[in-house]
């Protein structure tokens, strides 16, 4: 064990005090009346000193609670076992991540690779260094096992050279998908810290970094770049066009200075004035009679990344979904013939369901764990797919269980009086968000039959989204690699629910095709292997490429949010503190999280209340004795 605050434990000292008070004598407090004293020889008094203790069991209450207190107040922790300087000295892994997405392209990126040079200068030379940037995946530059075969005197000088290599793409920051592979990567065999530098901004996905287990030995410090005290971002995006009318969403980042902007459309060179205001999106129409394609320019913000979207004459894909389980199309009663006339074209893309694995990834799997090799679908889901998967009976935890790898646990049937309904609903979630608005989000009017209470291992792992009435979950997400699996706890045939019955069953299962809040027909980077924003010419004709929205919202990530996401996390640094300082933060952390100071409070109060009752039951005694 070892303390924050060891000065102290010099106030244990005080533990003599109870002691002294124990051992002095206590003088008679009664006055008794007695005869006349004349006829009796005068004699000195005889004193005898008492060397006996009085009351034990109250002075040991007495000194725990008092110890107990000084404790917590040196604040003491267990360390790990990279607190220890002899052991950690020459065995660190530095992991440096650089992001490189589209939010850091130009000034940003170059400040950023200033602090990466820096930070590797002043890594003590017998630390090993490894390099890595990441946006929508970690891309390594100097692998953890190729890092730790460099000689000392070569460590420095390869990482500097591969900073060079650095650039920034236009995909999305996956801060979660990043973190947790550069984990991986580096093994649990030596301590661990990684170096984030970036611009750590709030459009940075985190979501599968919750509830996340990370080894006893990581470290994670943050390096955010540093930015004027007053700036301003404003992202563009193009919306399908409504009524052959071109549209344009702006979104203002939270923490912009500006709501004042610009707009320029190709073929009407004169710019339109509009306001946003910081934190707010707005829809802008065009002006009439546009080209077939062009761009449309915003001005008036600080960072021009994010400033420029293209249109083009659309070609409507075609959307496959995968139903591996036997169906029948003309069974009224199965889910099969309601999926099927729920998923009809729309105006951003076509829909084709088939039984049979499609050659190319399918845009959304539909089962209900009746498919004869359930484990084939995992795969599918962890190379980017969506799932969701309808909980039948009890009988398909097992069905599920195979799908996430954990052990096989059943399933009970809810007891169900009446029906049941949505209650708690998360409208932040992709899947629920088109319903966000006030005008949709009322689902009370939908009701459930029947629906299947899952085991406590199954729910462990997912996120609940929706949930019924009595509290039970309704809707749950589980990350699968890059996928993601959504279980419904209740199918929608007629036996179990009226949900296929209603309007919002269309539109929730086309949510699941979408990524975002924006529909099919809009093209993010990334599509057919597309890295750049604007018109480009494929096989089936030319294609509009936008960039993620959510990487213009630039308003820094606050750190409590990190660390409500259990990440081991240090203070932010402007500069990489010398091993004496990191040593203090890491045991600053340590102490943070294990507590023991406010568990050893807790206990000292404990001890005191016990000493006052019964130095209250021992005067009892006393009065009781003496009357």
């Amino acid at each position: 064990m070892a303390f924050l605050a060891p000065l102290f434990l010099a106030g244990l000292a005080a533990l003599a005090l109870p002691v002294l008070l124990h051992l002095r004598k206590n003088r008679p407090k009664q006055t008794v009346a007695f005869s006349s004293l004349m006829f009796l020889d005068t004699s000195p008094p005889i004193t005898k000193r008492r060397s006996r203790l009085q009351d034990i069991v109250l002075l040991l209450l007495r000194c725990l609670a008092l110890a107990l207190l000084i404790l917590a107040f040196s604040r003491p922790f267990f360390p790990a076992k990279e607190d220890n300087p002899a052991a950690s000295d020459g065995a660190v892994m530095h992991f440096i991540l650089l992001d490189t997405s589209a939010s850091m392209r130009g000034e940003p990126l170059e400040q950023a690779l200033l602090t990466a040079r820096d930070l590797v200068e002043e890594i003590p030379d017998d630390d090993w260094i490894a390099l890595a940037t990441f946006s929508d995946r970690l891309r390594i530059l100097l692998d953890p096992g190729r890092a730790r075969e460099l000689a000392g005197g070569d460590r420095k000088s390869t990482a500097l050279a591969l900073l060079d290599e650095a650039a920034a793409d236009w995909h999305a920051t996956r801060l979660d998908t990043a973190l947790q592979a550069a984990v991986a990567a580096a093994g649990e065999d030596t301590p661990l810290k990684i170096h984030l530098i970036g611009d750590l901004q709030k459009g940075s996905t985190v979501d599968r970094l919750r509830d996340e287990t990370w080894p006893d030995q990581l470290q994670l410090v943050s390096h955010p770049i540093a930015r004027k005290e007053s700036w301003t971002n404003a992202g563009i995006r193009l919306l399908p066009p409504e009524k052959q009318i071109q549209r344009a969403r702006i979104t203002n980042s939270e923490g912009s200075a500006k709501s004042d902007f610009t707009l320029t459309w190709s073929g009407n060179p004169t710019p339109v004035t509009i306001s946003v205001p910081p934190g707010e999106s707005a829809v802008f129409d065009a002006p009439p009679e546009l080209p077939a394609e062009g761009t449309v320019t915003l001005a008036g913000d600080d960072f021009p990344f994010d400033n420029d979207a293209s249109w083009t004459t659309p070609v409507r894909p075609v959307v496959k979904i995968w139903q591996p389980d036997p169906a029948d199309l003309t069974n009224t009663t199965e889910s099969a013939y309601f999926l099927n006339r729920a998923m009809q074209p729309t105006p951003d893309y076509s829909v084709e369901i088939v039984a049979d694995m499609p050659a190319e990834a399918p845009a959304l799997i539909v089962t209900g764990g009746m498919t004869d090799n359930i484990a084939a679908l995992r795969p599918v889901i962890e190379a980017g797919a969506t799932a969701l998967f309808t909980v039948r009976d009890p009988a398909s935890a097992a069905a599920l269980a195979t799908l996430l790898g954990i052990p096989a646990a059943a399933a009970t049937e809810a007891v169900v009086t009446d029906h049941a309904r949505l209650g708690e609903i998360d409208f932040k979630s992709a899947v629920f968000a088109p319903f966000a608005d006030a005008r949709y989000s009322d689902f009370s009017g939908i009701r459930f039959w029947k629906y299947r209470i899952l085991p406590p291992g199954l729910l462990e792992k997912g996120k609940v989204l929706a949930r019924f009435d009595s509290g039970d979950p309704a809707w749950l997400s589980f990350p699968l690699g890059d996928g993601t699996l959504h279980v419904l706890a209740t199918t929608w045939r007629p036996a179990d629910s009226q949900l296929a019955l209603t309007t919002k069953f269309p539109p929730l299962l086309h949510s699941l095709l979408g990524r975002g809040d924006g529909p099919r027909g809009l093209l993010l980077v990334g599509h057919g292997g597309i890295e750049s924003p604007g018109l480009h010419a494929t096989a089936d004709g030319r294609v509009a490429i936008q960039i993620d929205p959510a990487e213009s919202e630039l308003t820094p990530l606050p750190e409590s949010e990190l660390r409500a996401l259990g990440l081991p996390l240090d203070a932010p640094a402007t500069a990489s503190p010398d091993r004496e300082t990191t040593l203090a933060l890491s045991r600053a952390e340590q102490e943070s999280r294990q507590r023991l100071g406010w568990w050893l409070l807790t206990a000292a109060a404990f001890f005191f209340l016990a000493e006052t009752a019964w130095a209250a039951i021992a005067g009892t005694r006393q009065t009781a004795v003496a009357s």
